[in-house]
């Protein structure tokens, strides 16, 4: 600000030392007229208050109104240790900062949520100690990927300072944090989405391996999942090819029914469709699958009759 006044002054002075000295007589009407004269009337703001700063006493601050443009507002510096420590603690996954030696030399406080450890404890820990397969091989191997990749993804058992364990899912990136480059570890725990996984991997298999034709509908109708029995009654030759393959194309019957399993319902009844050019006539039974108030689709199977 007093920058842009000074520089100011001095093109004013200049201008001054160049304009003809007023002696009382008119000035020439071909001559420019002086740079001071419209200041009364018609100056810009800027020249205004260069004017106003060279009429001031020389260690006099410059005086500012809300309405100056040249008032310099300056953001209030943040605490950017306190803010690295908020960001670091609101995240949801246990972050490990290492050193080249693997050890961890900084966390949050998620360590304490989800491995046990405080910070003081978690302090120069080394990582083999919470994913025992981390051996200074793999961290080698690690530090080769994340050269050619930002972001490495790892899939272990993770321990607990009690020595219980859990599915973890790491992620691991690098970072210039203090000196040379160190590595991140994100951690969490993904227990619940494996133990999710298996139970829809047993649910598969038994659906799969069932000696009744049994299979799962979306809302609209389409087939999502049949086993082996299914699709051969309906002659569906490849389910992942007949994306667009619906129930009542097969059994036109079987709307009604479906419509109320579709609401969250359950519906019997006895239809029956050409089978390798025979008549076969089957029981089928419908209902709704909920996924708490919603309904994400419609499960069936058959009884022959």
């Amino acid at each position: 600000m007093a920058f842009w006044f000074n520089k100011k002054d001095e093109a004013l002075k200049a201008d001054e030392a160049q304009a003809p000295q007023s002696s009382g007589a008119a000035i020439p009407a071909s001559e420019p007229a002086p740079l001071l004269k419209p200041l009364g009337k018609t100056a810009a703001i800027p020249v205004m208050k260069a004017a106003e700063a060279s009429a001031q006493p020389h260690n006099a601050e410059p005086a500012t109104a809300a309405h100056d443009v040249g008032v310099l507002k300056v953001r209030p510096k943040l605490d950017q240790r306190a803010l690295y420590q908020q960001l670091m603690n609101g995240l949801y996954d246990a972050v490990c900062i290492l050193d080249e030696r693997g050890n961890v030399m900084e966390s949050n406080v998620r360590v304490t949520d989800v491995l046990g450890y405080s910070r003081d404890e978690a302090w120069d820990l080394p990582i083999s100690t919470i994913i025992p397969g981390m051996t200074r091989q793999l961290m080698e191997h690690l530090k080769k990927n994340l050269a050619e990749s930002s972001h490495v993804l790892i899939d272990s058992r993770c321990f607990r300072k009690d020595g219980s364990s859990f599915a973890g899912e790491i992620g691991v990136c690098n970072i210039n944090f203090m000196r040379g480059n160190n590595m991140i570890f994100t951690i969490r725990n993904v227990d619940r989405r494996k133990a999710a996984l298996v139970d829809a991997k047993r649910f598969q298999t038994a659906v799969e391996h069932s000696l009744v034709p049994m299979f799962i509908c979306n809302t609209d109708g389409t087939f999502l999942m049949a086993n082996q029995f299914a699709q051969d009654m309906f002659n569906i030759h490849n389910l992942a090819e007949n994306k667009s393959a619906k129930l009542v194309d097969f059994v036109p019957a079987a709307a009604s029914a479906f419509e109320e399993a579709a609401k969250g319902g359950k519906a019997e009844g006895t239809y029956s469709l050409n089978f390798q050019g025979t008549t076969v006539s089957f029981k089928m039974s419908l209902h709704g699958i909920k996924n708490g108030e919603e309904i994400i689709g419609v499960s069936a199977s058959v009884m022959a009759v």
